[in-house]
């Protein structure tokens, strides 16, 4: 396997996991079916599960598409569930956010002292990301190859 299809199946898998994610990890009674949530918040939820497949739906087809600038479609492949993973990070900043460990320890497992909850989670996701766009760039290895 070459760097750069190793590049595109990481590409593809973080896109595929967030085109799904939100329906495998949200579409229970932790989240969208919690009866503690408001309406709203529920709103939200749902929200999100949808930005996610949407954007994770829209970097599968770029990773697929043959025809087109290549390289942009690349970076655009890369970038839209970068931003997914990158607002579920940053949300951690908004004031009386916590991630699903506050309402369900239980089920957050832990290394150390660190609880590995959305914000480890998503810090390793965009990590994938970017090795996966560095390794399946030919340029990275070869600046005169084309891409796959």
């Amino acid at each position: 396997m070459t760097n750069a299809t190793l590049g595109r199946t990481l590409l593809t898998s973080i896109a595929g996991f967030t085109t799904v994610g939100g329906f495998l990890m949200d579409w229970n009674k932790t989240h969208l079916f919690n009866p503690r949530w408001t309406p709203h918040a529920k709103f939200h939820d749902a929200m999100t599960i949808l930005l996610g497949s949407l954007l994770g739906g829209t970097s599968l087809y770029l990773l697929r598409k043959k025809t087109g600038d290549q390289e942009t479609q690349l970076q655009a492949a890369t970038l839209l569930p970068a931003f997914f993973y990158a607002a579920q990070v940053g949300s951690f900043a908004f004031p009386g956010a916590r991630g699903m460990d506050a309402e369900f320890p239980e089920k957050i497992p832990s290394l150390g002292p660190l609880k590995l909850n959305e914000g480890p989670f998503s810090l390793l996701m965009l990590a994938g990301l970017g090795a996966g766009y560095l390794l399946a760039r030919k340029k990275h290895s070869n600046p005169n190859a084309a891409l796959d």
